[in-house]
């Protein structure tokens, strides 16, 4: 017989364990370094999403040698983003304002990517051999809607919290969007990037409120189980960060990103002006 899916769930490879602690020991002596220079979380948080502005206007730009500074500086922002909690942890300086401090700089920094890929669009809509054209007004609708969910998924959650114990998951979320951004940058399909996040997304933001539903305090009894089954469960996605389910899961989106360039077609503007 086959093993079940909570079978393959549980069985972690050992490599990525031992690779976790690596990178755990590495961020610890890092942040350890930060703090020696007398730098504080609040300090990295900030400068973190000032790379991420920096990125967001690298992909604005939208040309090839610009590419590897954008893809550069989500790096360095993403290590900020890692490195912060850990200075605060190690520091005893974790404080309230600044993970507001961080929620607002996450906000700030999804809004320069998003903003940069539709202002990308709007400057060079990706004609035919280069040639001069209108924007692209598929992908720039679809842009801003990708900053819509990545605000709804962190929102839903913040709003539902503050009456369920618990209301994340689901698969997209902030360092899978991240991610998608740098791949699609690095390999010069940002096209299919904005398509994935355009539409994809949109299950995380249903899972959510999904769970907030079936958690409320005003949930039947006899409610629906916390976590969709059957196919509702697959769109939905209902496992966790680690497992064979969320290695499959992820690896659909990176070898798009890696292998088709998704054309730069604008059936919207066909919709609209025919």
């Amino acid at each position: 017989m086959f093993p079940s899916v909570r079978t393959l769930t549980c069985a972690t490879p050992m490599v990525a364990d031992h690779i976790g602690r690596f990178i755990v020991m590495a961020r610890d002596a890092l942040a350890r370094l930060l703090l020696g220079a007398r730098l504080r979380p609040n300090h990295v948080t900030v400068l973190g999403m000032l790379c991420t502005v920096g990125a967001g206007v690298a992909i604005a730009a939208g040309r090839p040698y610009w590419r590897p500074w954008g893809v550069s500086l989500i790096v360095a922002a993403g290590a900020c983003d890692i490195l912060d909690g850990a200075m605060a942890n190690l520091s005893g300086l974790k404080t309230r304002f600044g993970g507001i401090l961080d929620s607002c700089c996450d906000r700030v920094g999804d809004a320069a990517l998003y903003g940069g890929a539709a202002l990308y669009f709007i400057v060079r809509p990706d004609a035919p051999a280069g040639a001069a054209g209108p924007p692209n007004l598929t992908l720039i609708v679809l842009a801003w809607v990708g900053l819509l969910w990545a605000y709804l998924i962190s929102y839903i959650r913040a709003r539902a919290e503050q009456t369920v114990a618990f209301c994340g998951g689901g698969f997209w979320q902030r360092g899978e969007r991240v991610v998608t951004i740098v791949l699609g940058v690095g390999f010069h399909h940002v096209t299919t990037a904005v398509w994935i996040l355009g539409v994809w997304p949109l299950a995380t933001v249903a899972h959510r409120l999904w769970r907030a539903r079936r958690t409320s305090p005003d949930a039947a009894p006899d409610a629906e189980p916390i976590q969709p089954r059957g196919l509702l469960g697959l769109v939905l996605w209902r496992w966790g960060r680690r497992g064979i389910p969320f290695d499959i899961h992820t690896a659909v989106p990176i070898l798009m990103l890696i292998f088709w360039g998704v054309p730069a077609v604008d059936p919207l503007r066909h919709l609209v002006f025919g």
